[in-house]
C-alpha cells in the first residue's frame, strides 16, 4: 500500500510510504510552500519510482502553524484526491508526536514570539491552545502538569521561563497508519484547518476597532 504524507504547517515535509516503511521523503525549514510543493512531491513520486495514481492514501497536517502552508497541503490533497481517488487522512501536530508519561502532561510547540501551541492532557482529556509563555508557566504549577517540546527552540524559551521540560517523540508514521487501520478517512468537505489562533490580518484588523 502506497500513500503520501503532506506537512506544510512548519516548513515542508513530504514523505511516500509503502506501508510503513518510508521509500522516499524530504525535510525543509524553509517556507515556500507554494512555489516548491508540487516540485518535491514529483520528484519524491519519481524518485520512489511510484506513480500518484498508485497512491491509495494521503495524510495531511492540518495544524496548527502557518496559515499560508496548512492551506497549501490541504489545497493539494484535495486536488490529488480527487484526481486518484485516494481517501485522505487528517492529523494535527499534536496527534504526530507521543510522550513518555502516564500523569498529565502538557505538549508544547512552536508558536509565535512570546507564544505557544499547547495540548494539555488532564485525566485523558485534550484542551488545545495558543497561549502566552507566562501564563503557561501558571497553568502548568496550578495542574502540576509534566512538560514535553518537540525543538531545542521551544525548549530554551521555556527554560528562560523557568519551566523544565523533555522531549516528546515524532512518530508521524505510525500516527497515520493508526488512522488507517481504524479507518478514519475524511470527506473532501469535512477537512477544516486548526489555528487555534486569529491570522496576523485578522489581528491588525481588530487594533483598529
Amino acid at each position: 500500500m502506497k500513500n503520501l504524507i503532506l506537512d506544510c504547517s512548519c516548513g515542508m515535509s513530504v514523505y511516500i510510504i509503502n506501508d510503513d516503511k518510508i521509500i522516499s521523503k524530504i525535510d525543509k525549514t524553509q517556507n515556500k510552500h507554494s512555489d516548491e510543493i508540487l516540485v518535491v512531491v514529483d520528484d519524491l513520486l519519481k524518485e520512489a519510482g511510484v506513480k500518484i495514481s498508485e497512491i491509495e492514501n494521503i495524510g495531511i497536517c492540518i495544524g496548527p502553524g502557518s496559515f499560508t502552508g496548512i492551506r497549501v497541503a490541504i489545497s493539494l490533497a484535495k486536488g490529488f484526491a480527487i484526481g486518484t481517488h485516494a481517501r485522505i487522512f487528517t492529523l494535527t501536530n499534536f496527534d504526530i508526536y507521543t510522550v513518555e508519561t502516564s500523569d498529565d502532561y502538557c505538549l508544547v510547540l512552536d508558536g509565535f514570539s512570546d507564544f505557544v501551541y499547547v495540548r494539555k492532557s488532564i485525566k485523558k482529556k485534550f484542551i488545545d491552545m495558543c497561549v502566552n509563555v507566562d501564563d503557561l508557566k501558571n497553568d502548568i504549577k496550578v495542574n502540576d502538569l509534566e512538560v514535553f517540546v518537540t525543538t531545542e527552540k521551544t525548549q530554551n524559551q521555556l527554560k528562560n521561563a523557568e519551566i523544565c521540560s523533555k522531549f516528546a517523540n515524532l512518530d508521524i508514521i505510525s500516527a497515520f497508519n493508526e488512522k488507517i487501520f481504524n479507518n478514519k478517512n475524511v470527506d473532501l468537505n469535512q477537512i477544516y484547518p486548526v489555528y487555534l489562533r486569529a491570522s496576523q490580518a485578522e489581528i491588525e484588523r481588530d487594533k483598529k476597532y
